[in-house]
């Protein structure tokens, strides 16, 4: 079996011994401060740069994660934790389907990744290519929506070329 499936069904630790049930108690200075985690978290079909320990997801992860819900449930918990941190919620509904926007907390979090060159811009393109990847492609794009309306909001928050990642990421 995969790493990376059994990591993420909660059966292994990545190479850290870090299990994703431990990843998912953090506070928000680990997901900061930590730098090797984002990769099991949202991985990616690319070796990371960052990382040389990081799992590559392959046709066989990507067609598990599309195949079994409950992977996709996880994926999605890990999502709203990254949410949570940037200082945004997820909300679905039958009318609009699904749609991120700013939650209480954003004031307070938005100054830790809301600016140019921010090393979090990098994590979020992860997320959006990612969550596109294995299942999620509409929370993607949700995402993707709000990031742009930030965008409009305050455009020097967020360099021109760091958006077109994220759009291509999705």
């Amino acid at each position: 079996m995969s790493t990376l499936l059994s990591f993420y069904r909660g059966e292994s630790a990545n190479p850290e011994g870090r299990s994703i049930a431990e990843i998912w108690t953090w506070d928000y200075r680990h997901f900061e401060n930590v730098h090797n985690y984002i990769q099991w978290l949202f991985p990616l079909p690319e070796p990371s740069k960052f990382s040389a320990n990081a799992p590559i997801l392959d046709e066989t992860v990507i067609e598990a994660f599309l195949a079994d819900k409950e992977l996709r449930r996880r994926l999605y918990r890990s999502f709203k934790l990254l949410l949570d941190f940037y200082g945004l919620q997820c909300v679905t509904s039958q009318e609009l389907g699904v749609q991120i926007s700013k939650a209480a907390n954003f004031d307070s979090r938005q100054q830790y990744w809301l600016r140019p060159m921010n090393h979090n811009h990098l994590r979020i393109t992860r997320i959006l290519r990612s969550l596109s990847l294995l299942g999620l492609k509409a929370y993607a794009k949700a995402f993707l929506a709000c990031l742009q309306e930030l965008y409009r909001e305050d455009p020097k928050a967020i360099a021109p070329n760091t958006m077109e990642f994220w759009e291509k990421a999705v």
